[in-house]
C-alpha cells in the first residue's frame, strides 16, 4: 500500500473511532474536512470517494474485495447499505 493510501486508511480509522457507524457520505465529508492529508492527487471528489470506498472494502471481511489481512470495518446493517463502523 502506498504511503498516501496508508495515510488515508488511518484517517478513516480515526474518523470511525467514535464507536458508531457512519454513512459513506459522512465519511467522505469528514475526510475532505481534514487538513492533515494531501488530497491533491485526487482530481475529483468522485475519485477521492471511490478510493475511500475501496479502502473500506479491502479491509472488511464481508466484501468481495477483502484482502484477507486487516479486518478493520464492518456493516451492522449489511453489505450494500453504505453504513460502516470500526471493528473493536
Amino acid at each position: 500500500m502506498t504511503e498516501s493510501s496508508e495515510a488515508l486508511l488511518e484517517a478513516i480509522i480515526e474518523i470511525l473511532e467514535t464507536g458508531r457507524q457512519m454513512e459513506l457520505t459522512e465519511i467522505y465529508q469528514r475526510v475532505r474536512e481534514r487538513n492533515d492529508l494531501d488530497l491533491s492527487r485526487f482530481s475529483t471528489k468522485a475519485g477521492l470517494d471511490a478510493r475511500i470506498r475501496k479502502l473500506i472494502y479491502l479491509h472488511a471481511s464481508e466484501c468481495e474485495l477483502y484482502e484477507g489481512k486487516r479486518d478493520l470495518f464492518y456493516s451492522e446493517t449489511g453489505k450494500g447499505t453504505g453504513r460502516w463502523g470500526l471493528r473493536k
